[in-house]
């Protein structure tokens, strides 16, 4: 719904409107979030890679489902029953009405205080979630930052060697940064455009199988830009915080992230029982008081989820072959073609709810439903009637608005800056 009076950067029709394209974006969030269990659930014996790929496309639809609120096309309506559409129905009476009254203070048709608070008081909530979820990874960036600043750069011959020797075994064109910190406890990669490897400084008595297991594990992170989708995957559970699925989704790209560069490590040729036993000693180095940046990074190994690492990594049936190219491509044309269409949808009560609406004694509920009467081909004559019938003249110029065109956007504006 368009705002037809001028007004303050954040008036009540605003706050309601952002909190309504907030609900309707966590409502559509359900269908990437089912459509990735239910793949993820079919890959569930195969190798991490496939299930990464499909959380990686959740994440990107999501995301375009979030900005497909902020954009004008909606060529798709779909009609949701009286128990979803009810946070609806509330938002918009608010939006109807601070858009009318919004210059008649004390008209006693306007809200009660009351309500205009609690959506504004949603929006702050909103907002706050957000930046509570973004803080501590941008605080942990900049640790990890500053910590990079403060390390020095490893120049052993036998690091650098195996370094390139790994490189060359996963094909890692990118010039990566071979660093040494006291600041991280465990081998940690950071970086997308210009990667860098941290070791701790007890990497410097590690043997030359240790330091070849190390690096290819860190740089099958680089290789598959790891660390940027852990980033976008944030950024995500930051827009989303209150939705439990999103969080899920996110958790398992990370896990399975680990899982799938444990796979490359074995099917490059390292043993699995040298593999299981390296990742049980660097998690073992935690139990240390060295300061560890988790967030800014991804680590090696740590405790969470090292069990059900370990368990794949000695499992000889455990697929490890690794995708071809071509899935990549697959993921990403699916991840559009349910992503757009999903972001375009415009959710609205049903036709029966909005006739029963017509019928309510408030007339911010009756203008609210012709709204959504005018626009649904079955009930364009319920919007005609009203525009002529309805006993409030603000609720016959929004019905006329809704049907028509500019010269009845100017007589609304006219009307509803009325005294």
């Amino acid at each position: 719904m368009m705002p037809i009076a001028e007004g303050a950067f954040l008036t009540p029709a605003d706050s309601a409107r952002a909190a309504s394209a907030v609900y309707t974006a966590s409502l559509l969030a359900i269908v990437p979030i089912v459509l990735a269990l239910v793949a993820a659930f079919a890959l569930r014996r195969r190798t991490a890679e496939g299930r990464v790929l499909v959380w990686r496309s959740a994440i990107g639809a999501l995301l375009l489902v979030y900005v497909g609120r902020a954009l004008s096309l909606h060529w798709m309506d779909w009609a949701i029953p009286s128990t979803l559409a009810a946070p609806l129905i509330a938002l918009g009476r608010v939006q109807v009405t601070g858009t009318t009254v919004q210059s008649m203070v004390g008209d006693s048709s306007q809200p009660a205080s009351g309500v205009v608070a609690f959506v504004g008081a949603l929006l702050v909530v909103y907002l706050v979630g957000v930046v509570a979820v973004v803080m501590p990874t941008m605080i942990a960036s900049l640790r990890f930052r500053r910590s990079i600043r403060r390390a020095r750069v490893v120049d052993d011959g036998a690091w650098t060697t195996a370094l390139a020797g790994a490189r060359r075994a996963l094909r890692v064109r990118r010039p990566v940064r071979l660093l040494v910190s006291a600041d991280v406890a465990v081998p940690m990669t950071a970086g997308f455009v210009r990667p860098v490897i941290v070791l701790p400084l007890s990497a410097s008595n590690w043997d030359d199988s240790q330091r070849g297991i190390v690096l290819m594990h860190e740089l099958s992170h680089v290789r598959a830009g790891d660390w940027l989708f852990n980033l976008v995957g944030r950024l995500t559970c930051a827009l989303f915080w209150f939705h439990p699925g999103v969080w899920w989704i996110s958790r398992r790209l990370r896990h399975d992230c680990e899982l799938a560069c444990d796979d490359q490590v074995i099917e490059l040729g390292v043993r699995r029982s040298e593999y299981a036993q390296l990742l049980v000693d660097v998690a073992d180095r935690l139990a240390g008081n060295v300061p560890l940046t988790t967030s800014g990074a991804l680590a090696l190994a740590g405790r969470s989820g090292l069990r059900a690492r370990l368990s794949a990594i000695l499992d000889a049936g455990h697929v490890t072959r690794p995708l071809a190219r071509r899935w990549a491509a697959v993921a990403a044309t699916t991840t559009l073609l349910v992503a757009a269409p999903t972001s375009a949808v415009r959710l609205a009560p049903s036709r029966d709810v909005l006739t029963m609406l017509v019928r309510d004694a408030r007339w911010e509920s009756r203008a609210y439903a012709v709204l959504g009467l005018a626009h649904r081909a079955d009930s364009v004559a319920v919007a005609r009637s009203i525009a002529e019938r309805d006993p409030n003249p603000r609720v016959r110029a929004w019905a006329r608005y809704a049907l028509g065109g500019r010269a009845e956007r100017d007589e609304l504006r006219t009307i509803i800056n009325e005294r």
